[in-house]
């Protein structure tokens, strides 16, 4: 999802669309423009005096910029996006969102022919909630295409102005010709502004870094085993007050390949978050991709901070599926179902988060520029703050023009 809840189709090209940016340097420019039904524009249960359902328009213009250089490789998205509605116009907003991505490998390894460096960084600005996040049909949960926005697990829900930086800097080392080493550094920065909801709970700015180590080794043709231990320090600010935490996790896994178009993954550990709460995180996935049709099924155990109410670790369970049809050269189906639990806290602190949500889309490219799309989303939230508890749904229809020139 590009930048808010149902905003599905003027987000990223779907991996089956034609690809661009084979050339040296390429500039490749594209609008999306998108018409939508929306049941709840104010993510809340029904309310006297509140209208709820609203016309909305989205305009979504947005630069790419492709360099494959002898000294690095990479890309420069920029995109810029504004609302409008119809019977609530005073939540007409526009916002961005960017990212840059480095592929510095041709640099190091002109030093040190085993190695290899990347450079990712995300950074958003928007009002709107963030939607569950699924990975792409047919690929692992955990590559590096799908970025996990932390706040996207089902428990910010509701209008917010945002602010979001998310960088990643990884390098790895072969080894051998079967086991290499990996590292990585990221760092989190969430700035929260003024809110377009009242009574919702206190929103916690928040700075986390996560550093990383591990190694993989192929056991055999179709066999991976993979160790990884990660240490977050994250610090939460409110005009209340301030708190901190730290998550040490230790984890293996194992993915296999099944068939040439099915492949597996599971994994599991221990995680210590100060001062002295242990729980486990655990992982599986089964993806599956062929000519036409690709899928992942997946579950997913971890602790992620919490934004709002509280500012203390949360524990998460995530269950996704995804999954692509390529009707003909034309026309693609999407479909996506997720549903994530989390809670954190004790007694009168305690807090919930229950997401559900689904959606499906139906893509026609009517050439190499222009494609349209229709897409239905349904979410429903609830959760527990002590003795308070919210409850709602949300459906969304969407008919969205797209042009790429590239």
């Amino acid at each position: 999802m590009a930048h808010g809840q149902f905003v599905r189709s003027c987000g990223a090209p779907s991996p089956l669309s034609p690809v661009s940016g084979a050339g040296t340097f390429d500039v490749v420019p594209s609008m999306c423009v998108s018409e939508r039904y929306d049941s709840n524009v104010f993510y809340k249960a029904s309310t006297p005096g509140v209208q709820r359902e609203d016309y909305v328009t989205n305009v979504n213009p947005m630069i790419r910029v492709n360099h494959n250089g002898d000294y690095a490789t990479g890309f420069l998205k920029v995109g810029g996006f504004g609302e409008t509605y119809v019977k609530n116009p005073g939540l007409n907003y526009i916002g961005t969102s960017d990212t840059l991505s480095l592929d510095l490998n041709n640099s190091i390894k002109r030093w040190l022919p085993n190695a290899s460096l990347s450079v990712l960084d995300n950074f958003s600005y928007t009002p709107l909630p963030p939607g569950l996040v699924n990975p792409e049909a047919g690929t692992s949960p955990s590559a590096p295409a799908n970025v996990q926005d932390e706040l996207a697990q089902g428990f910010l829900a509701f209008r917010t102005n945002k602010v979001m930086n998310n960088g990643t800097v990884s390098t790895s080392y072969a080894t051998t010709a079967t086991t290499s080493l990996h590292a990585a550094y990221n760092v989190t920065i969430v700035r929260f502004g003024s809110s377009s909801s009242t009574g919702g709970p206190t929103l916690f700015d928040t700075t986390s870094q996560t550093g990383s180590v591990g190694g993989a080794a192929r056991m055999t043709e179709i066999d991976t085993l993979k160790i990884n231990y990660s240490n977050t320090q994250t610090e939460f600010a409110s005009r209340f007050r301030s708190s901190h935490f730290e998550i040490d996790s230790a984890t293996i896994g194992w993915s296999r390949t099944l068939t040439p178009n099915i492949s597996a993954e599971v994994g599991g550990g221990g995680i210590m978050i100060s001062p002295g709460l242990l729980t486990y995180a655990a992982n599986a996935a089964l993806i599956m991709n062929f000519l036409n049709n690709s899928a992942t099924i997946s579950y997913h155990r971890s602790v992620f901070p919490s934004f709002v109410g509280i500012g203390v670790p949360m524990i998460s369970d995530v269950i996704l599926l995804s999954a692509i049809q390529k009707l003909d050269q034309q026309w693609q189906l999407g479909e996506h179902a997720s549903y994530s639990h989390r809670s954190g806290g004790n007694g009168l602190n305690a807090v919930t988060f229950n997401t559900y949500g689904a959606s499906v889309d139906i893509y026609y490219w009517m050439t190499r520029i222009w494609s349209t799309a229709l897409s239905f989303d349904y979410i429903k939230f609830n959760s527990e703050f002590g003795s308070v508890t919210s409850d709602f749904d949300r459906k969304a229809i969407t008919l969205s023009v797209r042009a790429i020139w590239g």
